[in-house]
């Protein structure tokens, strides 16, 4: 499993999918791409930070194992 920390304002989480606004920020990016069109499953976590007055989402996306590994030696991490 690969996850992705994000930031959103309280706004973007409560009259959107938060999903959605990820994508349409990073559309374009070669890591996210992949993800998108490898991952079998896509989970979401998110809770709200009072410190930053944000919420933290963590995109958690499902790979097949070989898949994971080439991610992961590609984008590293």
């Amino acid at each position: 499993m690969i996850r992705v920390p994000w930031l959103l304002e309280r706004g973007d989480v409560e009259n959107s999918n938060a999903l959605s606004n990820f994508l349409q920020h990073q559309w374009g990016m070669p890591w996210l791409e992949y993800l998108t069109k490898h991952s079998t499953k896509i989970e979401t976590e998110k809770y709200w930070d009072n410190a930053t007055m944000m919420y933290n989402i963590t995109f958690k996306f499902h790979l097949d194992p070989k898949k994971e590994t080439f991610y992961r030696i590609k984008y590293g991490s």
